[in-house]
């Protein structure tokens, strides 16, 4: 069994790995990865699992944390709940990173059995209605799967601040939505800032940081773990140069600045 893999990439700031899967189940109407659609080459698990060691052992003593991405990760089953097992025989740490649509009960304790440790929930609107603008698929689903996660793994929810659309209004009601959940203030809540120039399509513009640190302050009234972040908040060092190495399927390296990936989502997006 197979699924499409971009690339995988390494840290340079502690020994972590992102493996990026492509193929996602919705269409993001404020998507900028190139990984929406099914690109790269097709591997098995055990190939991947080939290519993160390799890559791996060649910049760190040992591997801390790896991070499944996408795309949309969930989207086989087999596939993910065998990269899972394989990965925590030399993995300390593993992180799904999933749009959560599929993510039911059963499919997460499979995968918390497996050896899943953290589950990032992208949920991308409060409004039902708003979400199915957005994604094509209602968000239903996608709240009882955060309210089922929650308590059995660590668990970490991002949403994207997008002016006029996914803002003050939504914001709140996903943040009480997750103290209602959060007797124990466990949740982490990222507030993520929309990037206009790097979507798939032209729907708002980048948000005023005033806009940003309002929504902060709205999410602090309910919840004590809320951030104001970006998709690659696990790199959060003040005055830190970042950089990525991106290793392709053929075993061929890339160092990547933040820039360059902008630059080559812009592109891709666009194609």
């Amino acid at each position: 069994m197979n699924r499409y893999v971009p690339f995988i990439t390494l840290s340079e700031l502690k020994p972590r790995v992102w493996i990026t899967l492509s193929g996602c189940n919705f269409k993001c109407k404020g998507c900028f990865s190139l990984a929406r659609n099914p690109i790269g080459e097709q591997m098995t698990v055990e190939q991947l699992i080939s290519l993160v060691k390799d890559s791996a052992s060649g910049c760190y003593s040992a591997l801390e944390e790896v991070v499944i991405t996408g795309g949309e990760p969930t989207l086989n089953r087999h596939y993910l709940v065998d990269l899972v097992s394989q990965l925590k025989e030399f993995v300390g740490w593993i992180v799904l990173d999933t749009n959560g649509f599929l993510l039911d009960d059963a499919y997460l304790e499979e995968l918390i059995a497996a050896g899943l440790t953290e589950v990032t929930f992208d949920l991308k609107a409060w409004s039902e209605k708003l979400h199915e603008w957005y994604t094509g698929y209602s968000n239903k689903s996608v709240l009882e799967n955060i309210r089922n996660a929650y308590g059995k793994v660590r668990l970490v929810v991002n949403t994207v601040y997008i002016p006029g659309i996914v803002d003050d209004r939504e914001i709140e009601q996903i943040a009480k939505f997750l103290a209602e959940i959060d007797t124990n203030d466990e949740i982490d809540y990222r507030i993520n800032r929309f990037r206009a120039e790097l979507s798939y399509e032209n729907i708002s513009r980048n948000p005023y940081p005033e806009e940003i640190e309002r929504a902060y302050s709205i999410v602090a009234k309910y919840m004590k773990n809320s951030v104001i972040g970006k998709s690659c908040v696990r790199e959060r060092k003040i005055e830190v140069k970042r950089s990525w190495i991106t290793v392709f399927p053929d075993g061929t390296l890339k160092r990547r600045t933040l820039d360059d990936y902008r630059e080559e989502n812009k592109r891709m997006a666009f194609v």
